[in-house]
Parts: structure tokens; C-alpha cells; sequence
């Protein structure tokens, strides 16, 4: 169980003024949320595996209008950490960091930032700060897919020794050494 939660909100707003100025609260759509069972894009059927993480998307603000997430949107890391892999994903890149939080058994807390365009200085190896911007909302355009641009986040328990080779989309929620978490656990959203 982690003991500190993340303040991500803020970060996010911090890093996105004035867009998210007026937020009042995320709106999720089936499909959204940890383990949800259905996409909820194109064609909203059924995922191979449950989703191994949060999707962030849309937002009403406190006037009542709806407005979404962009290829302007600025991530932030929710803990700080060093970046251990940035790699290729359907609809952009995932950047992955470990961080120095650890688990009653040992392991580590790893996240990941899926759909992203990482900032141009962004390298493996580098250390970064909590709320600290690694890159934005990729700006993928894929009309068979009908799916808007948002942020996946997951948060995951790794054993130490683990190969970070092991650490990517296809095999996340497969190999039972890793153990998902539900990002509304890890992070404070609103």
C-alpha cells in the first residue's frame, strides 16, 4: 500500500494554465477507468486484458462547458524519479520512471505515461522532480480508431531485479511479478 498519495492535480493544473483555471471535476466514460473491462473508443467492445490504468481525457469546468485535453498538455511526473525507458506506443510514446518509493515487501513503485510526446531534452538516465513536465499529450491523428488525445497513467509494484525489458504494454497486467495499481490510489486527481 503507498503511504503518500500524489498531489497530481495540482501539478497538472501548474503546468497547464490557464486550461484547467477553471476545472471543476474529470468526466470518465466507460472504459476510462482501472481494470474497466470495454474501451471506450471506436467501436467500444471489449478489451484483450482489462485497462491497466487511467485515462484522462475531458473535464467539465466550473461554468458548465466540457473541454478536453490537447496536444498542449503538459504531463508532469507525480513522484520524483529517474527515466528508465521511453518507448514507442500506438498513439505516441510511454515514458517510464522508477522512483524511491517502496512497498511493505520490497518492491518498487514504477510509472507510466502512455500517448505522450516526451519534452526534446528527456533522455533515459535523467533524474526528474515531482510536477516536473516530462512531455505533452501526443498529437496522433488516427481516424479509424475515433479516439480524442488524452493521458494514460499506470502505476505498478516491481520486485527488485526485475529486467526493465519486462516492464511494457504487452506483458504489464501478464507477468505476476508486476502488480498494477489503481492510479485513483496513488494519485490525488481533483
Amino acid at each position: 500500500m503507498l503511504t503518500t498519495r500524489s498531489p497530481y492535480f495540482r501539478y497538472l493544473a501548474a503546468c497547464n494554465r490557464p486550461h484547467l483555471d477553471h476545472f471543476k471535476h474529470w468526466i470518465f466514460q466507460p472504459g476510462m477507468l482501472f481494470n474497466s473491462p470495454g474501451k471506450w473508443w471506436g467501436n467500444h467492445g471489449a478489451r484483450p486484458e482489462p485497462h491497466a490504468g487511467l485515462d484522462l481525457c475531458s473535464f467539465e469546468e466550473v461554468h458548465g462547458a466540457i473541454k478536453n485535453l490537447d496536444r498542449h498538455t503538459r504531463i508532469p511526473a507525480a513522484f520524483p524519479g529517474k527515466i528508465i525507458k521511453i518507448a514507442p506506443d500506438f498513439l505516441g510514446k510511454s515514458i517510464f520512471i522508477r522512483h524511491e518509493i517502496f512497498d511493505a515487501r520490497g518492491r518498487r513503485l514504477y510509472s507510466a505515461y502512455g500517448h505522450t510526446r516526451p519534452r526534446d531534452a528527456l533522455k533515459v538516465g535523467a533524474q526528474v522532480a515531482a510536477g516536473e513536465a516530462v512531455g505533452t499529450i501526443s498529437s496522433f491523428s488516427n481516424p479509424r480508431l475515433a479516439v480524442l488525445p488524452h493521458l494514460h497513467l499506470t502505476f505498478v509494484w516491481i520486485p527488485r531485479g526485475l529486467d526493465i525489458n519486462d516492464l511494457n504494454w504487452d506483458n504489464m497486467g501478464k507477468n505476476s511479478d508486476i502488480t498494477l495499481i489503481d492510479p485513483l490510489l496513488v494519485l490525488e486527481i481533483y
